[in-house]
């Protein structure tokens, strides 16, 4: 159950689904819950049944042979009721609400579920004498009845979801959106860091970058104004060492003949 709240009160549709709950429980609540308290009174010359609960110390009272139960809640009379007065006295008399309470009595293995809630409680003694009166503030301020408007109690629980519903719509515009990372890659161990990019020079012999295609230069300084007449120059005959006569074939340093 705790793992479910938190979940609905952590998420945007969780808000949204609490805040609808709260809004239309707090409208049944104030159309229903609302309404005009009367009184009633008990009879005289009945025999009723009166004893209190063990555990949440309220004043149950019944008619004999009538399944309606009337409470006198704890705490509803700024005092405790004594218990002298309930073992000493032998009447009593009440007013109560026609409307009822929701109280969980178990009495001789029947569930009582509801009860009237007692707004004044007298007790006599058997010479009818008062031995104690208890009464709620809400009865002495309105003693022939009033109108009960839960619309004052049921006006925070709407507001309340009002207010959750709210915070599931608006609370995403307030979320910064996640930035996306750029992605970075890493190298392999002991890899040498990138170098920035540069775009490729081609090299050249004489240590500077290319710079395309130039048109050559003009040796006399002018530019080109047509077929010239240029001396002629030949290269000069290429000086060879004369070759001694031992290298032609045939030649015999001996002078002989030849031999048949």
């Amino acid at each position: 159950m705790i793992r479910l709240l938190i979940l609905l009160l952590t998420r945007r549709w969780g808000l949204i689904v609490c805040g609808v709950i709260l809004v239309i429980a707090g409208l049944i609540w104030g159309a229903v819950g609302s309404h005009q308290v009367t009184y009633e009174t008990s009879q005289p010359n009945t025999n009723y049944h009166i004893g209190s609960g063990s555990e949440t110390g309220n004043i149950y009272i019944n008619a004999d042979g009538s399944s309606d139960y009337f409470v006198a809640l704890n705490g509803s009379f700024g005092r405790s009721v004594a218990q002298s007065d309930i073992d000493n006295s032998t009447a009593i008399s009440f007013v109560a609400r026609t409307d009822t309470t929701s109280v969980d009595l178990n009495v001789n293995g029947t569930t009582v579920n509801e009860a009237h809630q007692i707004e004044k409680l007298v007790f006599y003694d058997s010479s009818g004498n008062v031995l104690g009166t208890y009464t709620t503030s809400e009865y002495l301020a309105n003693p022939n009845g009033f109108y009960d408007n839960e619309w004052l109690k049921s006006i925070w629980l709407i507001i309340a979801g009002a207010i959750l519903g709210v915070l599931g719509l608006v609370l995403p515009m307030f979320r910064k959106r996640p930035q996306v990372a750029s992605p970075v890659f890493t190298g392999a161990v002991g890899a040498q860091p990138a170098q920035p990019y540069s775009p490729y020079q081609a090299p050249t012999v004489y240590g500077q970058p290319y710079q395309g295609p130039q048109a050559a230069p003009d040796p006399y300084g002018q530019a080109y104004q047509g077929p010239q007449q240029y001396p002629q120059q030949y290269p000069q005959a290429t000086q060879y060492p004369s070759q001694q006569p031992g290298n032609q074939p045939g030649y015999n340093p001996y002078q002989q003949p030849p031999q048949g």
